[in-house]
């Protein structure tokens, strides 16, 4: 609406086309509209416009699914495959306390949390906590078990990446012997796989369990550790004996040569002159 002192606009009139003149005909514009100073629209839907150049130039983009950067197609066929994981359960056994020297059978099972009960079944045993958690599943799993206290090899022929197959589920068995005493640490380590392309796998990661163990040594073990502080004493004291003696005896014989002189030193001075020893001629 218009202020009461602003003019009215005229309209106008169209210019008029002169006789003779020939009407102007529009001209049609094919070239495409140049590119705006402002951010472009990308590739694909939510694909930011860096990501979408970089895919048309068959380029590396990030990839969430993997969190590093991938070909565009590669990122396309994990994302596919994260998204197809399934809720599950792992189940573990670690003992709370071991002994040096001594091996140990630790079990880890996986499966769907659906089949929670058969997971639990594979590793419970007595006197064993049972450490459990909620993670996705996959038809391709990680499991992999270290600490720098322990010797650990994984049994069976099977490695620590598996084909769960159709049921999802699996068990993977360590034989575990601590090497030396105190509080140590185990990391237990799941993640799922996703098959590129090329046929090399990509990690999900999934858990990354640390595992208290408190590792004591056996009866046999302290009493062969205090024999063995009773003879290294014994031995440190009969070393401390040895060189006293020795000391001993060097100080004896300095004592001895010592006296020796002395010795020597008053029978030179009681030594008699021997013109003085003979009687005088009498007269």
């Amino acid at each position: 609406m218009m202020g009461p002192d602003e003019p009215v606009p005229v309209p106008q009139p169209a210019p008029s086309t002169e006789a003779g003149d020939p009407p102007e005909i529009p001209v049609e514009n094919h070239s495409p509209p140049l590119a705006s100073a402002g951010p472009q629209a990308g590739g694909a839907a939510g694909m930011p416009p860096r990501t979408a150049a970089r895919e048309a130039e068959g380029g590396l983009v990030p990839c969430d699914a993997v969190d590093d950067d991938v070909p565009a197609a590669d990122c396309r066929e994990y994302t596919r495959q994260k998204s197809r994981l399934r809720p599950g359960v792992l189940a573990f056994d670690p003992p709370a306390k071991m002994t040096v020297d001594t091996t140990y059978d630790l079990t880890l099972s996986i499966g769907k949390a659906a089949d929670v009960e058969e997971v639990r079944a594979v590793v419970r045993r007595a006197g064993r906590r049972l450490e459990e958690r909620a993670l996705q599943v996959g038809a391709f799993m990680t499991a992999t078990l270290t600490g720098n206290a322990f010797e650990i090899a994984l049994q069976g022929t099977e490695g620590p990446s598996r084909s769960l197959g159709a049921d999802r589920r699996d068990v993977w068995q360590w034989q575990v012997k601590p090497l030396r005493a105190g509080s140590q640490r185990l990391l237990l380590t799941v993640s799922a796989d996703a098959m590129g392309p090329d046929g090399k796998r990509r990690r999900f990661s999934l858990a990354n369990r640390p595992v208290d163990v408190l590792v004591e040594v056996s009866a046999s073990q302290r009493r062969e550790d205090r024999t063995k502080a009773i003879e290294d004493s014994l031995g440190r004291g009969a070393r401390v004996m040895g060189a006293l003696q020795k000391w001993l005896i060097g100080l004896a014989a300095l004592l001895a040569a010592a006296g020796g002189a002395w010795l020597a030193m008053r029978k030179f001075g009681k030594r008699k002159d021997p013109t003085g020893d003979k009687p005088s001629a009498k007269p």
